[in-house]
């Protein structure tokens, strides 16, 4: 791969790799070079390989993925061992599984509270539903005791009672699963990584799905803000650019607009772009969406030349991104926005 350890005189000419899905993704975005498919590599192991480009990564770097899931501190792990598109793991249908191997799937409301029966217990989900992914806690095995954390409230948190038979206990994940017909796991979303928009949930995980694809779309962040005098949160997202595109933007927001209709249900569509030379990420590329959800419609305090954001809202009407001007801006955040103009942005 002309941008990893390929280059040159394959010194190393490693057989197993590591990934990060978000470097998958720059790499994909790099133009095609002639190292690419020199290299020894079997497989990678890692995590966040988004199935949008798995398939096109797999093809152009010629190399077997092995998706995991797990975290750190967690009571058990997943892998995806043959390659299947999309999938983070594999848990097998059978009523022994249910016995014997400490990864389960419960059902969970709207809220991503846990649904329990009239006696108290979770509701086990069956293949080919979606649910909290849950793991066994027991005491007497080293493999599957939960420590906790040094913040006491944080721990508690992550540890449910009575799941699957009174007294019982169990790792709260935090994250929802799809688990299909055939056994295989599918990371859906992250709790906290929604929001309600017109009363219905909106993952910013699909819709950043959407988004990052895209050749002219470097990264992207999907988030809820709020609006005054809106119920519930207004999607917004956080555009940067490739730079090598050079259309203009009211012919990059045309074709962005008609790809979001194409693939989402209408309240889903993030009502309000802004487009920026970059984002925040941590030192794994887990994107930070918390300066984006403070700073809202505003423009930051400090912007240099390189980053002359721009925001564009979503009007209803046309089905096409506007430039939200400035006074219109200051009429939304000061909740002085006619209902004409409402409409155009919320309907």
């Amino acid at each position: 791969m002309d941008s990893y350890p390929y280059k040159g005189e394959n010194c190393f000419d490693p057989l197993i790799s590591q990934y990060i899905g978000e470097i998958c993704r720059y790499l994909l975005a790099q133009p095609i070079g002639e190292y690419e498919k020199k290299h020894k590599v079997r497989i990678m192991f890692g995590n966040g390989l988004r199935a949008e480009i798995w398939k096109e990564f797999v093809e152009r770097f010629n190399v077997k993925i092995g998706e995991l899931y797990g975290s750190t501190e967690g009571t058990s792990n997943l892998v995806n061992v043959d390659g299947k598109i999309g999938a983070c793991g594999f848990l097998p249908i059978s009523p022994i599984t249910a016995l014997v191997h400490p990864v389960r799937l419960v059902k969970v409301d709207d809220n991503g509270e846990i649904i329990r029966k009239p006696n108290g217990l979770a509701v086990p989900c069956r293949p080919g539903q979606t649910g909290a992914m849950v793991s066994t806690i027991r005491h007497d095995n080293p493999l599957l005791v939960f420590d906790g954390y040094l913040n006491k409230t944080e721990t508690k948190k992550k540890v449910i009672q009575n799941v699957f038979r009174h007294g019982d206990s169990a790792f709260l994940t935090g994250d929802i699963l799809h688990w299909d017909r055939l056994g295989y796991l599918y990371f859906r979303l992250r709790t906290g990584d929604t929001f309600r928009f017109k009363g219905e949930n909106v993952s910013t995980t699909e819709v950043e799905g959407v988004l990052l694809p895209l050749k002219s779309i470097i990264d992207a962040v999907v988030y809820g803000i709020n609006i005054p005098g809106i119920e519930g949160s207004i999607g917004m997202a956080a555009i940067v650019r490739n730079r090598i595109e050079q259309t203009p933007d009211e012919e990059f927001l045309h074709q962005l607009s008609s790809r979001l209709r194409a693939a989402l249900p209408p309240y889903a569509i993030p009502r309000f772009i802004r487009i920026c030379s970059s984002v925040d990420r941590t030192g794994t590329f887990k994107l930070v969406k918390t300066n984006l959800q403070r700073l809202a419609l505003g423009n930051p305090p400090s912007i240099s030349l390189d980053d002359q954001q721009r925001v564009f809202f979503f009007d209803t009407k046309i089905k096409q991104y506007m430039p939200l001007c400035e006074d219109l801006r200051q009429r939304i955040d000061e909740g002085k926005v006619e209902q004409k103009d409402l409409t155009k942005i919320f309907a």
